[in-house]
């Protein structure tokens, strides 16, 4: 089963085909990140890569353990940028050794639209222009 969200509100929702799980089209990457979250009463901070990313979700390999259903905030260096990706609402949805993955919640509008960017430009390099890149 896997955590999704709501476009509309940001809230988390449950669906359980494998069809819906792959719905979205990911882009493969190996951005750094730094997550940070709260298991029971402690507090977890660690770094991580991102393995592939879509508008809803997120694979990382992370250097510290998580736990499915945990709430992280997530800052991601997106390349070519100085400032982070700030995801501040996403829920791990499943978790294998230090892979695992979560559903975002809601952004500000304009790091949503950053991330659009980003993926859009990755997914269709010729419209993004000669610097753009292609992961595949």
């Amino acid at each position: 089963m896997e955590l999704r969200t709501s476009k509309q509100d940001g809230s988390f929702d449950t669906a359980e085909s494998a069809f819906e799980r792959r719905q979205d089209w990911r882009v493969g990457g190996s951005c750094g990140l730094t997550f940070s979250g709260v298991d029971g009463r402690q507090f977890l901070m660690g770094d991580g890569q991102v393995m592939d990313l879509s508008e809803d979700g997120i694979g990382v390999r992370g250097d510290r353990p998580v736990k499915a259903g945990m709430d992280l905030a997530l800052f991601i260096e997106l390349p070519g940028s100085e400032d982070h990706l700030c995801i501040p609402h996403a829920r791990v949805s499943w978790v294998k050794g230090r892979r695992f993955r979560v559903a975002v919640g809601a952004l500000n509008l304009e790091d949503q639209h950053r991330l659009q960017f980003f993926l859009s430009e990755r997914h269709h390099p010729s419209a993004a222009g000669p610097h753009s890149q292609r992961n595949g």
